[in-house]
């Protein structure tokens, strides 16, 4: 006679999957939430040390200076006088101008570096170019700040061989104005431009190129046709970074400007020293305000490259 099963086995087996499932439940809570605990870190130093300060500065933009002190007053005057006044207004427009030419400066010498450093064939060649544009960021701003100064003072080595050149007749000016701080910002963020052309270079296929050159393509039509649109989102990176940092760099404009370059990090810096805590407040939300909408536009940029 066939086995029949016990009714209290077949009831176990229906009820063994249901028991199991809070066990599972909970073996898959525990998988997502590792990455929130391992993020957990970075998240609460974030919020001390980026989004508390935020806060604070967003509640002093709402105060008053008044004869040299704070007044805990809630007043929209320094947001009217940054939208109005023609001074911060100034302010605010020459740093995006400088940040403008440091960026088209840096790109037009970045560019061809990073395409000159993709087809060099020998290794070691591209190792010290390599490093050679890589040292600015390995010496101290303030010390490539004073020897530009010195590079590009009237007396300087730059003007003395233009001058034994006859290629100028007196010497030029390009301290303590806006055309040292371009090259010397340009100088700054020229790694930031080449490497990720060159990133970008080094996944091109390099069939393409001469599949190109075989149909009778030459060299500018290939670069032209081939190699700049795919290297495209590589260069609109390139030019966010170094936009981005030009719009917040402090030291290199108050070396080499002398006081001349009035840029927006330059002027959070004295309201700070002046105690005058609302003005530094609407500065520093407003450069903020630049860089999210100068990513977001560049971000949108990129989209358009890649598509």
């Amino acid at each position: 006679m066939p086995e029949t099963a016990h009714p209290a086995s077949s009831l176990k087996l229906a009820i063994a999957p249901d028991a199991s499932l809070p066990a599972r439940q909970r073996g898959a809570w525990r998988r997502r939430s590792i990455p929130f605990l391992l993020l957990l870190p970075t998240l609460l130093l974030m919020g001390y040390t980026f989004i508390l300060p935020l806060l604070t500065f967003f509640q002093y933009s709402f105060f008053t200076y008044r004869r040299g002190r704070l007044v805990e007053e809630f007043s929209l005057e320094t947001y009217r006088r940054f939208l109005f006044d023609g001074y911060y207004r100034t302010i605010i427009l020459d740093t995006l101008w400088m940040s403008a030419l440091v960026t088209i400066v840096a790109v037009i010498i970045g560019y061809p570096l990073a395409y000159a450093l993709w087809r060099l064939e020998r290794p070691w060649m591209k190792r010290w170019l390599s490093l050679i544009i890589f040292s600015p960021i390995i010496v101290s701003v303030v010390v490539r700040s004073y020897g530009w100064t010195v590079l590009l003072a009237d007396q300087g080595p730059l003007n003395w061989m233009l001058l034994k050149l006859g290629l100028i007749s007196a010497p030029l000016t390009l301290v303590f104005n806006l055309t040292g701080v371009v090259i010397s910002l340009s100088h700054v963020f020229l790694p930031f431009i080449v490497f990720p052309i060159y990133a970008s270079m080094t996944r091109l296929d390099p069939a393409l190129r001469e599949a190109a050159m075989d149909l009778g393509a030459g060299w500018w039509f290939t670069f032209r046709r081939v190699t700049l649109p795919l290297t495209l989102p590589g260069l609109v990176a390139a030019t966010q970074i170094a936009f981005t940092l030009a719009l917040g760099a402090f030291v290199t404009p108050a070396m080499l400007g002398g006081g001349r370059v009035q840029v927006l990090p330059l002027q959070v810096y004295h309201a700070t020293t002046d105690i005058n805590w609302p003005v530094a407040a609407v500065g520093g939300l407003t450069l903020l305000l630049m860089a999210f909408v100068s990513v977001a536009l560049f971000n949108r940029l990129l989209k358009y490259s890649e598509a």
